[in-house]
């Protein structure tokens, strides 16, 4: 067989493949670090029978040749020669090749590729008649890499899902058979709507009739996967795809709860055996994290078919919740971690009532302190239960409100725990702490107090002034007291002696700047505060303090006012607001406002709008109506704004200094979609107009039926996350009743 992989051409089995190597000019390309010299070395170590040396060449590859996803012109003339080393069926390492080939190709998402991308994807996939041989390797590890990597196959969707479902019957290994069903369901996702779509698994080119309507075809396809299969780990991977395609029967999650049951019971083989070498690389150290995670596991491989089957279930957050909190509450400890990933995603990213969940997660922190148990293995491993606490808290940390169905839980550990310090490495083998030791920062409150701390359950507050105390003062404790506002007003003796005794103007230390900030949540009832406050560095938090004091904080005009002259634009601002709440002096405030507010700096322009907002109930009727500043606002709120925060506060200023909500009115429907995040202002926005923003209410109800956080994001989570949706929620409703 002789296959073209762009200029070179090679018979598979006869030809070096390596040749011509050294004939392409590496040093006249680039990577991401430099010249693409190293590119030779790197493809030969991919093929070497050390293990090791393999190793270090892929991690080559994937930090410089292909990193973190990019195709170079040197990641393109390094294709033929990856492709001949796959097709050398005597040469080590193949899998790992193809895996690379993959991502190269773009397979886990193909979709609208472009320039360098797009013609790597064609490159790979043109090598159609290996890969289509390659099926059907000796070695399962390299069939099953080929079977991920025929997701890439977007020109040839047909022919591909013809092969894979061929490929079926005769494939003996699980792990392959399920990547052929992960692979058929994306493609069929993909082409959704194409005629054409092979409907069996008997279906080869030439053979039976093929099915027509392409979902329909492979949701029956799927269908029949699951009922002829024989190994729960491929049910369950067609039970999750039949879900995400939907369309079909609604797929039980009891069906889906017994296939994992019986998973459990017959356990998995570990994705590798663990290796007998290491290496200094990233790969050698994500090898190693797997393989600890893997110790002591009878099912290793069934976590991933757990997040598996929660996915596929989309939108069904109900069905979701009953899956998890069934797993959570199983008396096999395999099942209480595999269930945690999944259910942090679930409720990082989609709304729902999550009371039960919660409070599964809180029966896993409390219930789980049994000693005596058979530690795992692994470096740093500790006993199951207490690496079950750890992943339970770890979901309730960034919850907020929503872990309060798990407070008592999380309190009991708290108070009973023997170690209030642990180092950031003794997180799995050990209670709750109250704070974490970092060897080259800081030390930080524990996730357990943070996310107690969270919910607001004042039991957090004895423990958070035991961290305030401590000579080490961990980096964010000041932040969370802050958050009980008026409540936290005991912890103030403990606050003023922190703010006398911890350095003020350390570059990177910003606990002092913290502590004032939660001198500010406490409010008027941080008078007590002031003599500390004097001879402080003046800084956004400092003001905030005074501000927030009020009244009471007069002795302080002089700096207020010299602070509200200050050329630094965010320093002034927050002087100017202090200054008004301090001494009622509106006239400054409005002059520094009104100083940024016609300039070129959107965020200038943004927090000069705020500050006239906040001012416009005390501004006398003249200045509120002054021509040249009402007629700049209008502009503004008209303004086609990127971002759309710009318009937003300029309409909210605009309705509070006129009290006329015309020309406010349009721009939060204006803003909701240019900007999700802009969502809760706008919100806000629409409960101060009340039943003049009726037109908005459509837009309200929407928001408020949507089953997926408005922040939610497939590249990544954000720590407020949840937090901040939530809050968006609360707005909505206030809005609404507001308009009634």
């Amino acid at each position: 067989m002789s296959v073209a992989f762009g200029r070179i051409s090679v018979m598979a089995h006869e030809l070096d493949p390596f040749a011509g190597l050294g004939d392409v000019r590496w040093s006249r390309m680039r990577h991401a670090y430099g010249p693409a010299t190293e590119v030779p070395e790197l493809l030969r170590g991919l093929a070497d029978p050390d293990p090791a040396a393999r190793e270090t060449a892929l991690d080559g590859m994937y930090g410089a040749v292909h990193h973190q996803g990019d195709v170079y012109p040197c990641t393109l003339a390094a294709i033929p020669f990856l492709l001949r080393i796959a097709a050398a069926s005597d040469l080590p390492g193949r899998a790992e090749v193809v895996k690379l080939l993959a991502s190269i190709a773009s397979a886990e998402d193909p979709t609208e590729l472009t320039g360098p991308y797009k013609k790597a994807n064609r490159t790979v996939t043109a090598a159609w008649p290996l890969w289509e041989r390659l099926l059907g390797d000796p070695d399962p590890r390299v069939r099953e890499a080929v079977a991920g990597l025929l997701a890439a196959c977007v020109d040839g969707p047909r022919a591909a899902v013809t092969s894979l479902t061929g490929r079926l019957g005769d494939e003996d290994d699980p792990g392959v058979r399920e990547t052929i069903v992960r692979t058929v369901a994306a493609l069929c996702r993909r082409q959704r709507g194409a005629a054409g779509v092979p409907g069996g698994a008997d279906d080869v080119p030439g053979g039976t009739e093929e099915v027509a309507g392409g979902a329909e075809g492979v949701r029956d396809w799927l269908g029949r996967v699951l009922a002829m299969e024989a190994e729960p780990q491929v049910r369950l991977v067609a039970l999750a795809e039949l879900a995400s395609l939907g369309g079909g029967p609604a797929v039980e999650v009891g069906e889906a709860l017994e296939l994992l049951t019986a998973l459990y019971e017959t356990g998995t083989p570990p994705a590798a055996p663990p290796a007998d070498f290491e290496t200094p690389t990233l790969i050698g150290a994500l090898r190693r994290a797997r393989e600890e995670r893997d110790a002591g596991r009878r099912a290793p491989r069934a976590g991933e078919l757990v997040h598996t089957v929660s996915e596929g279930l989309g939108e069904r957050v109900g069905d979701r919740v009953r899956l998890l909190t069934a797993l959570l509450r199983s008396p096999d400890w395999e099942c209480q971690v595999d269930a945690m990933g999944p259910a942090h995603v679930l409720v990082a990213n989609w709304r729902g009532d999550y009371a039960g969940l919660v409070s599964a997660l809180g029966e896993r922190v409390l219930g789980e302190r049994a000693r005596g148990e058979r530690p795992l293995g692994g470096r740093g491993r500790g006993r199951p239960g207490a690496v079950v606490m750890s992943r339970a808290v770890g979901v309730l940390d960034a919850l907020g409100e929503l872990a309060a169905p798990a407070a008592d839980a999380l309190a009991e550990v708290l108070a009973a725990t023997e170690r209030r310090v642990a180092d950031h490495t003794r997180l799995e083998d050990a209670e709750p702490p109250w704070v974490i030791e970092w060897p080259r920062d800081q030390p930080t409150v524990s996730p357990a107090l943070h996310a107690l701390s969270g919910t607001g359950d004042e039991r957090a507050l004895p423990m958070l002034a035991w961290a305030l105390e401590r000579e080490r003062m961990p980096r964010d404790v000041a932040q969370l007291v802050g958050r009980f506002g008026p409540r936290a007003a005991p912890l103030l003796p403990l606050l003023r002696r922190r703010l006398r005794d911890l350095p003020a103007e350390q570059p990177h230390d910003h606990r002092h700047d913290s502590i004032c900030w939660a001198l500010s949540r406490v409010g008027p009832r941080a008078a007590e505060a002031l003599p500390d406050l004097l001879g402080q560095p003046v800084t956004e938090g400092w003001l905030a303090a005074v501000g927030a004091i009020g009244p009471g904080a007069s002795v302080y005009e002089p700096i207020l006012r010299e602070a509200a002259a200050s050329p630094e634009r965010r320093l002034a601002m927050r002087a100017a607001r202090a200054l008004w709440l301090v001494t009622g002096d509106v006239g400054v405030a409005v002059a520094v406002a009104d100083r940024y507010l016609g300039g070129d700096n959107p965020y200038a322009v943004r927090e000069a709008a705020d500050l006239l907002g906040c001012l416009a109930p005390a501004m006398a009727e003249r200045e509120r109506a002054a021509k040249p500043r009402i007629t700049l606002l209008r502009r503004l709120a008209r303004r086609k704004d990127r971002y759309g925060w710009v318009p937003l506060a300029a309409a909210r200023a605009l309705f509070r200094l006129t009290g006329d909500p015309e020309a406010a009115l349009p721009v939060p429907a204006r803003v909701w979609e240019l900007n999700r995040h802009t969502r809760t202002e706008a919100a806000e926005l629409c409960a101060e107009l009340q039943r003049a923003a009726v037109d908005a209410r459509p837009l309200l109800e929407a928001e408020l039926g949507r089953a997926r956080r408005h922040n939610a994001s497939d590249d990544g989570y954000g720590s407020a996350q949840v937090v901040d949706d939530e809050k968006l929620l609360r707005r909505c409703r206030e809005a609404l009743d507001a308009m009634s």
